[in-house]
């Protein structure tokens, strides 16, 4: 009679602390950027870097609105430079008008909150491509108005003039609100899309009539995510009216909108700095390399389209898919073992 006693050796897997790396990095990642981005007016940066770099911020803070609702709620939005531009406008009488910076704020916020409620109510019986006309007509109707409105929006002419407080007054300073106002907002929206909310947004996104058989209010969930998203847009309009002191009709046109979308999908839906990413290869070709080339607008189409082509998740998404990929191969074949089946190793002794 024989015993069979069974010797198990097991091999660490390379799963487990994976996901721990994978935040490091990230939270890494991001500091670096801070931290770069904090020195910058002191590592002997000219005034015009400093004001691009604030340019592109602020474009990110209206992209990362328009990323909010792309990927957490699969809205994607034609409309959002609407509200920004009515957030612009809205400080921009104030200031025409005399009024001090703080209620400059409050003008601002109020027609950020109005616009977005008006989006909100008139898009949140819908969906898909029918969600997307909705707010290209709204944000039409508001370039309309914006036209239409000489005596309040200055018609063609727009607004000029427009002075920030005066503490903000010096470029570096401005830079600085910026930077913070950028942060607050991505960090904002960053706890809301990991929150229930931000759950509950992707399981409308995935099947609407399942979420509503659950028992949520899909209806409301998508006011209160807009009204997010729009308070967002509302900021970035009221930093990009004090970073160039005028607002006109072109601020809530079309094109406007579309080129948010070409900044969310450049650096990648849902992604965390897929806005920033992509709001600095769009501000750059548009500011920089438009000096120096003639057809910009065919440069930066090529590079979307060669994002679509090669980087279907963006440039964000596409660096994490790769990274994902080769840490994926490397706990596959971990080094100095020949087994390709690295996880458990089991060996088996027949003692007599």
């Amino acid at each position: 009679m024989s015993n069979r006693i069974v010797e198990t050796r097991t091999v660490r897997t390379f799963g487990a602390p994976r996901r721990d790396r994978v935040q490091l990095m990230n939270l890494g990642l991001l500091g670096a950027l801070l931290v770069a981005a904090i020195a910058l007016p002191y590592l002997g940066a000219s005034g015009f870097v400093v004001s691009l770099v604030s340019t592109i911020l602020i474009s990110a803070t209206l992209a990362a609105s328009v990323n909010f609702l792309a990927g957490n709620g699969g809205m994607v939005s034609l409309g959002h430079a609407g509200i920004a531009a009515a957030s612009a406008y809205g400080a921009g009488w104030a200031s025409r008008e005399g009024f001090d910076p703080g209620m400059q704020v409050l003008f601002a916020l109020g027609m950020t909150v109005f616009v977005s409620l008006i989006y909100g109510l008139l898009s949140m019986r819908t969906s898909g491509i029918y969600f997307l006309m909705v707010t290209l007509a709204v944000g039409m109707l508001i370039y309309g108005l914006a036209f239409r409105l000489s005596s309040v929006t200055g018609g063609e002419n727009g607004i000029s003039g427009i002075q920030r407080p005066e503490w903000m007054a010096s470029y570096w300073i401005y830079y600085y609100v910026v930077l913070a106002a950028f942060v607050a907002a991505t960090a904002l929206l960053y706890v809301v899309g990991n929150s229930p909310f931000g759950a509950s947004l992707r399981g409308i996104r995935d099947s609407e009539s399942r979420m509503r058989s659950l028992g949520y209010s899909v209806r409301s969930y998508k006011l209160g995510a807009f009204m997010i998203s729009g308070s967002v847009a509302g900021l970035a309009g009221l930093l990009a009216v004090w970073h160039t002191h005028f607002v006109s009709p072109s601020s809530a046109g079309v094109d406007r909108s579309v080129h948010l979308i070409v900044m969310v999908i450049l650096g990648g839906v849902g992604t965390l700095l897929g806005p920033l990413i992509g709001a600095a290869v769009v501000v750059l070709v548009e500011n920089v390399l438009s000096s120096h080339v003639d057809r910009w607008p065919t440069v930066l189409g090529l590079i979307f389209i060669l994002v679509i082509l090669f980087a279907r998740a963006g440039i964000a998404g596409s660096t994490r898919k790769l990274f994902r990929r080769l840490r994926a191969r490397r706990a596959a074949s971990p080094p100095g073992d020949s087994d390709p089946h690295p996880t458990e190793q089991h060996q088996g002794k027949d003692l007599q």
